[in-house]
């Protein structure tokens, strides 16, 4: 008897321990870098496209890398790619011809932690610190580059970060916000497992602010997207995303001030609303840009449907 009293123990507090641990396990995977190889020339190469590696520091003096794909005229806009969680400079590869032969210069790079930029691997903060990066970005193209129009095509965690960026840098002229969330506190609980209670859960959002250093308040898109009026944002979402509601997209639409665009993509995932997605619809996405950062005339489309 006290032997299995014994082992039913041991079971006991072994399966308390995975069901504590696994949400942290679980985020941190989730959210890492991914493996960046050493020699990355050739991935930049397959744009067939000259290239400059460049290196520029964020606020807090951490070192960040990324390519930069000039245009032809010097004083051309230029676009810059922020990636999605677990994503790096690679992930805005495929965009980069179509918009250099638009006539932009086209800047990718990696957020701290990822690619060749310094810092930590598992320190992603959901826009906190990735915002911060991004304003580096635009102040390289601005003060090293002499770039004087600038705008910014972001996904997901890279959307909600370019509106936290755009909403206190008045050098991004134009967003296209690619699935972006309204708030961390909010796309973390949309998106919580039912199995999983909600204290657990919420403790592993706190163990994450504390590890990582962040504070959910410093990621509420929807709090700031007006603050970017009068410069025009496009806010693209996918009907089949199921990270993100339909509701979550359509508010954080109407937070934002004119002018303002919303694709709703019709048959579209999280994922395909990037990819095939922006690639199929590179011409209307220039076009966007063309208006906001080419032209007198500012988009104000409204609400959109697409198809995948």
């Amino acid at each position: 008897m006290i032997k299995t009293i014994k082992i039913l123990s041991t079971v006991l507090v072994g399966v308390s321990t995975l069901l504590v641990s696994s949400p942290t396990v679980g985020e941190i995977l989730a959210t890492m870098a991914p493996i960046y190889p050493k020699k990355d020339e050739y991935l930049a190469d397959r744009v067939g496209i000259p290239f400059e590696e460049v290196s520029f520091q964020s606020v807090d003096g951490i070192s960040l890398q990324g390519w930069f794909f000039p245009g032809e005229k010097a004083d051309s806009p230029a676009i810059l790619y922020a990636p999605a969680t677990s994503k790096d400079q690679r992930s805005g590869i495929s965009l980069v011809a179509p918009l250099q032969q638009a006539g932009y210069h086209v800047l990718l790079f990696s957020y701290r932690g990822h690619g060749n930029s310094e810092g930590s691997r598992f320190g992603f903060t959901y826009g906190a610190q990735e915002s911060k990066d991004i304003d580096a970005a635009v102040s390289f193209l601005s003060e090293t580059k002499g770039i004087e129009k600038i705008g910014v095509i972001g996904h997901s965690a890279g959307a909600a970060s370019a509106i936290l960026s755009a909403a206190r840098n008045s050098r991004i002229g134009a967003l296209a916000a690619v699935a972006p969330f309204p708030s961390v506190e909010e796309i973390w609980y949309a998106n919580r497992p039912k199995i999983l209670p909600e204290a657990l859960f919420e403790l592993t959002l706190r163990f994450a602010e504390f590890r990582k250093q962040f504070s959910r308040s410093q990621v509420r898109p929807q709090d700031v997207i007006d603050q970017i009026s009068p410069r025009p944002v496009l806010l693209i979402h996918g009907s089949n995303d199921r990270r993100i509601t339909q509701k979550q997209a359509f508010n954080l639409y109407q937070s934002a001030n004119q002018p303002k665009c919303m694709w709703l993509v019709d048959g579209a995932s999280h994922g395909e609303v990037r990819s095939p997605l922006l690639e199929d619809q590179i011409q209307n996405l220039i076009s966007f840009f063309n208006e906001a950062l080419k032209n007198t005339a500012q988009p104000n489309c409204g609400l959109i449907h697409k198809k995948l």
